[in-house]
């Protein structure tokens, strides 16, 4: 027996808020849920660039840009630098592995680590895609003037500086209890 799906909404225009969360108000006037859905958004529409041109996903592409940006680099720092979880980001470099896009080599100085790096294939394709990526990121920004892009970099960096004092799973207030 199979379950019915529900109807799929054909009006694009906003929906009215029947339900104001408590201490929150109007979840599209809430920033950390704005600031996800632009991200998203954005991600995913790079993302389908990488998909139709190399058949990967958003955390494989997210991964070849981390090491070609910043190098080699062991699990735990891909963790950190892509904001992924770690079976994300362990699935994610298995399949760039297999598909020779990454290296994976033993930590000579420790042996329970391994060191990822780009292939000269994961190389090529990071510099193909970059071009695409950036007009996708102007479109984007295109709504901006010069002035508010720039405000929106100093904003995002004191975020992004910010966003660094979170430790997982654990909400700023309640950080003096750990």
């Amino acid at each position: 027996m199979s379950r019915k799906q529900p109807a799929r909404r054909t009006d694009t225009s906003p929906r009215q808020v029947r339900n104001p969360i408590p201490f929150i108000g109007s979840l599209e006037e809430f920033i950390p849920y704005k600031l996800a859905v632009v991200a998203n958004r954005l991600s995913q529409s790079i993302g389908r660039l990488f998909d139709a041109r190399f058949n990967l996903q958003i955390p494989e592409w997210r991964i070849l840009m981390a090491l070609h940006a910043y190098g080699d680099m062991p699990f735990y720092e891909v963790v950190e630098r892509t904001s992924m979880d770690k079976a994300r980001v362990s699935r994610a470099q298995r399949r760039l592995v297999d598909l020779g896009l990454v290296h994976a080599a033993q930590d000579p100085n420790d042996r329970r680590s391994v060191i990822f790096s780009l292939s000269g294939k994961g190389q090529a394709i990071c510099v193909a895609i970059a071009p695409e990526a950036r007009n996708t990121e102007t479109w984007f920004l295109a709504v901006l003037s010069p002035k508010e892009r720039r405000d929106l970099e100093r904003i995002l960096d004191k975020l992004f500086v910010r966003s660094q004092e979170l430790k997982p799973g654990m909400a700023p207030f309640l950080r003096a209890i750990d």
